[in-house]
């Protein structure tokens, strides 16, 4: 099935993601989607932590009209007092008056056609009300990342972070919701060291590069490591000017994540 959106919600998830624009290229793996790690990939199945994942929608409302924007990932990483505590990217919930929604694996995403548009499905109105309502805890400063909460009737996974921050050349696995693809997953390895990234766009931060393939609406998903641990947050992607070729993705390292979890903690 097709699983679009409403136009306008592809526009606004394309300019978040691509808010991070990045110079250079990768060849190696070329950020295919079609490789799977059979290791990896039967290790996350037994692991349980599928359900760790989740998305985020934007709800705005202005007078008698109602608009769903931003497209964005996350990953839970406690739960709490009976709230899922969310790591993602702050790009997407840095709009105003924007409420967050968030939907979960155990969502149906279920689509109508778009009456005289061939091949153009939206999601049904009953889709967004079983979204469960979320609020941003805490925005970093330092990094796009961010920490949302939110309850649910049903029972979600937490993944565990990483000890450490994974070598050059080491396999990770992306999660997210590129393109609509709602839960994809993706492999890959990791390209670099801790670089600074995107000082121009107001969301810069300390990362690293992977080719694992990631693209609109995987902004804030989770990346896992070969311990099947939470390595990274994925905010962004280096994609060509056309849109059409995927070049590198961008992972906030585990070691920022902390640190600013111990920030958010002590204030």
């Amino acid at each position: 099935m097709n699983k679009a959106v409403p136009k306008r919600i592809i526009c606004a998830a394309l300019s978040a993601i691509c808010a991070l624009v990045l110079c250079g290229c990768s060849e190696e793996n070329s950020g295919r989607s079609d490789i799977v790690y059979e290791d990896m990939k039967e290790a996350y199945e037994k692991s349980g932590l599928f359900s760790s994942n989740i998305g985020i929608m934007t709800k705005t409302e202005d007078d008698d009209s109602v608009t769903y924007g931003e497209t964005g990932s996350g990953v839970i990483f406690e739960n709490k007092d009976g709230m899922y505590y969310t790591l993602m990217a702050a790009h997407v919930v840095s709009h105003d008056n924007a409420q967050l929604l968030v939907f979960t694996v155990n969502t149906e995403m279920l689509t109508e056609d778009i009456p005289g548009i061939e091949d153009m499905h939206i999601l049904k109105p009953e889709v967004y009300d079983a979204m469960y309502q979320a609020e941003a805890v805490s925005v970093s400063d330092k990094d796009d990342l961010a920490v949302i909460r939110f309850s649910a009737d049903e029972d979600l996974s937490a993944i565990d972070m990483a000890d450490s921050d994974p070598a050059k050349e080491d396999r990770i696995m992306c999660i997210g919701n590129p393109e609509n693809d709602w839960f994809a997953i993706s492999y890959g390895t990791i390209l670099s060291g801790i670089e600074r990234f995107g000082e121009f766009t107001g969301f810069p931060s300390n990362a690293m590069k992977h080719n694992a393939y990631i693209n609109v609406g995987s902004s804030g998903g989770a990346a896992v490591n070969e311990e099947m641990k939470l390595a990274g947050i994925t905010p962004a992607a280096s994609i060509s000017s056309d849109g059409k070729k995927f070049n590198y993705g961008v992972m906030i390292p585990v070691s920022e994540i902390t640190k600013c979890l111990s920030e958010w903690e002590n204030r």
